[in-house]
């Protein structure tokens, strides 16, 4: 039999896809708010799919390189500290759409409201985080390993709806090889110190 570099990935109550391997071999899982549910039997096709990037998370399996996708014009709150919780080693989220399909992410109710990265090798790509509070303290907490934010955008909803830190690495060498690309961030407030904290003492940025 002749060698591919397709592959057929068929999924338990989803569909077939045929992808490149070099993208991943791992299972798809879809989000729309405005489609969605969060219930057994949903996720593994765009035409149902669950509500929530965290139920999708919920869902993925360590290490196999799972990929969420998010589709246009999904809109998720956050509104307590660690409300989306990323903590799926290898999981790879991918906004689909552009202006305003990019599928968005909104912090509020607190100052605590955040996205926790508390698994290694997570990537999250195309998502515009929008802040909706006050003094958001730190909107992503990164607390692990090779953490990649890829083409996302940043933005606060006015002068006193802000994040004052929008990505904060870990103590230590918590959170060593964070990589940031493409990304477009708009800080209105003048209590606003960073868009990245390098607080840490992690290596290899």
């Amino acid at each position: 039999m002749s060698r591919t570099a397709l592959f057929v990935n068929k999924q338990s109550g989803g569909m077939f896809a045929v992808e490149d391997m070099v993208f991943s071999t791992g299972s798809r899982f879809f989000v729309s708010s405005g489609t969605g549910t969060d219930g057994a039997g949903y996720g593994r096709s765009p035409d149902s799919p669950v509500a929530t990037i965290d139920y999708a998370v919920s869902l993925c399996t360590a290490s196999k390189n799972d990929v969420i996708i998010v589709m246009p014009g999904h809109a998720e709150t956050v509104s307590a500290a660690g409300g989306l919780d990323l903590d799926v080693a290898g999981i790879t989220i991918i906004g689909v759409g552009s202006g305003g399909l990019q599928p968005t992410v909104t912090l509020d109710t607190a100052a605590a409201a955040d996205v926790d990265i508390d698994a290694a090798n997570i990537t999250v790509e195309n998502i515009h985080f929008v802040a909706g509070v006050a003094d958001i303290v730190a909107a992503i907490d990164v607390n692990a390993d090779d953490f990649t934010l890829r083409n996302c955008r940043f933005s606060d909803s006015a002068a006193d709806l802000n994040a004052l830190i929008w990505v904060q690495d870990a103590a230590a060498t918590g959170s060593d090889r964070i990589t940031i690309e493409g990304c477009h961030a708009i800080a209105k407030d003048a209590a606003n110190t960073h868009f990245v904290n390098f607080a840490g003492t992690g290596d290899g940025h």
